[in-house]
């Protein structure tokens, strides 16, 4: 094994992590909403996200072990087989190593909590949501904002920038890969439907808004000059990042302003068949968005390991 190869390996690793956690937000939110009006298809939508929940947190558990161990390893210059001293060394000696194991700890504590039995994992669910809150948070304390101080503002910053990205992305690959596809079964609960249709949209909206606001403070705090940034990789992934973002912006609205009301108005209808169109248009819109914003947190991922402007 050499660098190169472990240095891919890493953000592969991480851009694995990102998709994951966004996920299992997604999918928890989904089922929130669905759960405010209970029958046999939103009990149906409602197993299958649970359990992209379990899958998910579990995928981002494992990534987050397994990208950490092959950090480790870059750092000592050693194999991954080789790497366990410096892996004990990182979480007794350094605060990255306490970040993280806080936060793979929280993502263990989700994973459990997800896999209760249907009444206490509901009560339960807050604790649930602190523990994902605590997630980010750790991975927020473990990037370029730390460098002014763990629980700076900065560090705030990119947890609620985290958190908003993974809302946005985790909702659009939820709807798209497990809600949608339902919505034409026979038994589907139109008005469950709509209204989830409606929350997803305007859930999304915020999220995207938030996005920026955050995204802009993180990114003129790392703007040395503008020519150097501009030069820099950390820029040139950035505004690719910050295009991707726009393209699915554009994407989402297109859904929100056309396809949207066209959904809702057919979902209103005595018979699915007419949904069936708008349903297809709008679902085909969302699929090109999901795999837009997976583009985005790969970008992120790569990110996260490249040097801020003037600092490598």
């Amino acid at each position: 094994m050499n660098d190169g190869f472990l240095g891919v390996l890493r953000l592969t690793l991480v851009a694995l992590q990102n998709i994951s956690f966004a996920a299992l937000v997604g999918a928890l939110i989904c089922d929130r909403w669905l759960v405010r009006r209970t029958s046999h298809w939103q009990a149906s939508v409602s197993k299958r996200l649970m359990l992209t929940a379990r899958l998910a947190s579990f995928a981002s558990l494992l990534s987050s072990i397994a990208a950490f161990w092959t950090h480790c390893a870059l750092m000592s210059e050693s194999t991954v087989a080789e790497a366990g001293p410096a892996v004990y060394s990182m979480l007794r000696e350094t605060g990255y190593g306490h970040a993280w194991l806080a936060g793979a700890l929280l993502t263990l504590g989700a994973l459990v909590l997800l896999s209760l039995p249907t009444s206490a994992r509901g009560r339960l669910m807050p604790v649930t949501w602190l523990c994902i809150a605590g997630v980010a948070l750790g991975r927020s304390n473990t990037g370029h904002s730390v460098e002014t101080g763990f629980f700076s503002l900065p560090v705030w910053a990119d947890w609620i920038h985290l958190l908003s990205i993974s809302v946005w992305v985790g909702l659009v690959v939820a709807t798209s890969y497990v809600v949608a596809p339902r919505l034409l079964s026979g038994d589907t609960d139109r008005e469950n439907g709509a209204s989830f249709i409606q929350s997803l949209s305007d859930t999304a909206t915020v999220a995207l808004l938030v996005l920026f606001a955050t995204g802009a403070y993180n990114g003129l705090r790392s703007v040395d000059t503008p020519a150097g940034f501009v030069a820099s990789g950390y820029g040139q992934i950035l505004m690719l990042k910050l295009g991707l973002v726009l393209v699915a912006a554009a994407l989402g609205g297109h859904n929100r302003f056309f396809e949207m009301p066209r959904l809702l108005a057919a979902l209103q209808q005595d018979s699915m068949r007419g949904a069936e169109p708008a349903l297809k248009r709008f679902s085909r819109v969302l699929h090109v968005e999901s795999i837009v914003l997976v583009a985005v947190l790969i970008a992120a991922a790569v990110l996260v390991s490249s040097p801020l402007p003037g600092t490598a």
